[in-house]
């Protein structure tokens, strides 16, 4: 791994600590109720002075990648006079779209991220209409800071080989969990990005052995973030990044290379998060 990054979601408490020991954050707050400017560029400064790299992802509003129905809380879109909520979501090339994702590049600037993590819910199908707007927003609209990349986690009725190509096709990081099972291909890319909800169940911890497995494969990428969202994420993290010191890929490790198997309280957008 030429390249890794280790972490978890939203800020804890004990910021000094956080920034002593990660070298990662998901900013899962932009996914429901993103802050005004000033505090994305606060956390910016915060990240900057990190003991280590700091490596930041910002989580696409749900007011874009959501239809307004699958959005459970943090609406937060204030719609302007002729918008309709029905030309928001699911990558739709609309003049509803487009201001909140020019919305999103702007507080992923203000927040200093090097991704945007683009999460689709279950309701986003693999159906030909879908793959066509969002191989359309990536090439004919989306216009990512050069120093940008997208991340894209599909919820649902995905198989893992198919969204491996079509990020591949499109340049973009697929987000996925190596451990779900572990006869699973790992895909064929230069950059992956593991989320890590819980070995046995969400906010699960995970054993040594568990942490040894999540860096076999990432061996597999020369770029790889771990984001952990457990219930106690910072000590995962903590662990993980203290395992890879010394990390020597185990010979008795190995994905199957040939088979791939394989998510309404409104918000005042004006209102402030600190």
């Amino acid at each position: 791994m030429a390249e890794f990054y280790c972490g978890c979601s939203d800020l804890p408490h004990e910021r000094r600590k956080f920034y002593q020991i990660a070298t990662a954050i998901e900013h899962r707050v932009g996914l429901f109720s993103p802050p005004k400017a000033r505090v994305l560029k606060s956390w910016a400064e915060e990240a900057a002075q990190a003991k280590s790299t700091m490596r930041t992802i910002w989580v696409a509003w749900q007011a874009f990648t959501h239809r307004p129905g699958d959005i459970r809380k943090g609406f937060g879109l204030k719609l302007l006079p002729g918008e309709s909520s029905a030309n928001l979501g699911h990558f739709q090339n609309t003049a509803e779209n487009k201001r909140v994702w020019a919305r999103i590049k702007e507080q992923a600037v203000n927040v200093g991220a090097s991704r945007i993590l683009l999460e689709t819910s279950a309701n986003f199908t693999p159906s030909d209409v879908n793959k066509r707007a969002l191989a359309s927003f990536v090439h004919d609209w989306a216009e990512v800071p050069e120093n940008m990349r997208l991340v894209w986690h599909p919820a649902g009725f995905w198989e893992r080989e198919e969204a491996a190509q079509i990020a591949k096709d499109l340049n973009m990081v697929l987000a996925i969990d190596p451990l779900v099972d572990e006869r699973e291909a790992l895909p064929d890319m230069d950059e992956s990005y593991f989320q890590m909800l819980g070995r046995h169940g969400l906010l699960d911890s995970y054993s040594d052995d568990d942490l040894a497995c999540i860096l076999n494969a990432a061996a597999h990428f020369d770029d790889v973030t771990v984001i952990f969202r457990t219930r106690d994420s910072l000590g995962d993290a903590r662990r993980l990044l203290k395992l890879s010191e010394n990390y020597v890929p185990s010979d008795d490790f190995e994905f199957d290379d040939e088979e791939f198997d394989d998510e309404d309280e409104d918000f005042d957008e004006d209102d402030d998060i600190e």
